[in-house]
């Protein structure tokens, strides 16, 4: 017997702004985390945190539909921009995971500081998002059935 979504509408309704905010909050943690605590990490359980809230009020079709590239294909390609970023350095002759940093100039008095250790972040992002998504989902599917 399938139990039919959380039909609050007041969750369906907070969902709406908590959704992007929680993504957006996730990004913000993710850029920070190479100069202060954050990362990937962080940043991947946040992201996460909001889906499953988002599954929780509207379903797992509503998911699917927000969110349709399978989990295991996030660990594949989180996985391999992280394997790819942190062996990169060998080919220079310098020790595994070594990051870059340095400043790029844009048009008028700006700058950007970026981090070469952002890209393996990423990876870890979309690792940590893929795993925790498809536990629950696994997990949703076995409690459903």
């Amino acid at each position: 017997m399938r139990r039919p979504p959380v039909t609050s509408v007041v969750l369906q309704n907070s969902l709406q702004l908590v959704l992007p905010l929680t993504l957006l909050f996730a990004a913000y943690m993710s850029l920070k985390g190479h100069n202060e605590p954050g990362g990937g990490f962080i940043a991947g359980l946040i992201a996460s945190v909001g889906l499953l809230i988002y599954r929780m009020g509207f379903g797992p079709e509503a998911l699917y539909k927000l969110f349709p590239l399978h989990p295991r294909r996030l660990v594949v390609v989180g996985l391999t921009i992280a394997l790819l970023t942190s062996i990169t350095p060998l080919l220079f002759n310098e020790p595994l995971l070594t990051s870059r940093a340095g400043v790029l100039g844009l048009p008028g008095s700006h700058s950007i500081h970026y981090a070469t250790a952002a890209i393996f972040d990423v990876g870890v992002l979309l690792v940590v998002i893929g795993v925790t998504v498809g536990i629950i989902l696994r997990l949703s599917e076995e409690l459903e059935s």
